[in-house]
């Protein structure tokens, strides 16, 4: 399903008022961080891995995640791939590389596993932004709302099926005043 999205600039949308102050990224464990204020209405708080996931070789990868603030999150990967629609993601979804199997772990410090999907990437959700760079996959069962002691160790292994796999990049992110349930702030208008 794929998200339309509209950017306009901030000097439209306020007459002036000046741009978006920018984000400086944080590191929370192996995983950079990123708040984007008060203002973003959905995906607040991004948390993504420095290096791409090759998803042509068999793997299996472990990083630790710091903390996760009180808010429902997602855990994705990213595909250097355009969102491609209609037919177009029907024939990406068939192609060999998207019987490449994923499989996405959480577990808290206890090793308590707070999600885990495992499935081949034509059966993942494909998301993203029209015109946008990538394509986003997850599933219902990688949303999560955070629980248990920190640090989080995300586990992530590729079974590939086929060359010519897009590259990706593991991530969760989440949050915002519309995932929230809370009004759009006035600050959102005045950036």
């Amino acid at each position: 399903m794929g998200l339309l999205s509209l950017v306009l600039p901030a000097s439209f949308l306020c007459f002036g008022c000046g741009s978006a102050p920018d984000v400086e990224p944080s590191p929370n464990g192996a995983f950079t961080f990123v708040d984007g204020g008060a203002s973003v209405g959905a995906s607040r708080y991004g948390f993504t891995l420095p290096e791409p996931l090759d998803l042509d070789r068999a793997q299996v990868l472990r990083r630790e995640v710091e903390w996760f603030p009180s808010t429902a999150l997602v855990g994705y990967l990213d595909l250097d791939l355009p969102l491609p629609s209609g037919e177009e993601l029907i024939e990406k979804q068939a192609e060999p590389w998207s019987a490449t199997t994923s499989e996405l772990r959480l577990e808290d410090a206890k090793g308590d596993v707070i999600f885990n999907e495992s499935a081949p990437l034509g059966e993942w959700i494909w998301s993203g932004a029209v015109g946008g760079r990538t394509t986003s996959l997850y599933t219902i069962k990688t949303c999560f709302e955070p629980t248990g002691e920190g640090p989080f160790t995300l586990v992530a292994k590729v079974t590939p099926a086929a060359e010519g796999a897009p590259s990706g990049v593991l991530g969760l992110r989440g949050g915002g005043w519309k995932l929230e349930g809370e009004p759009m702030p006035l600050s959102a208008l005045l950036r």
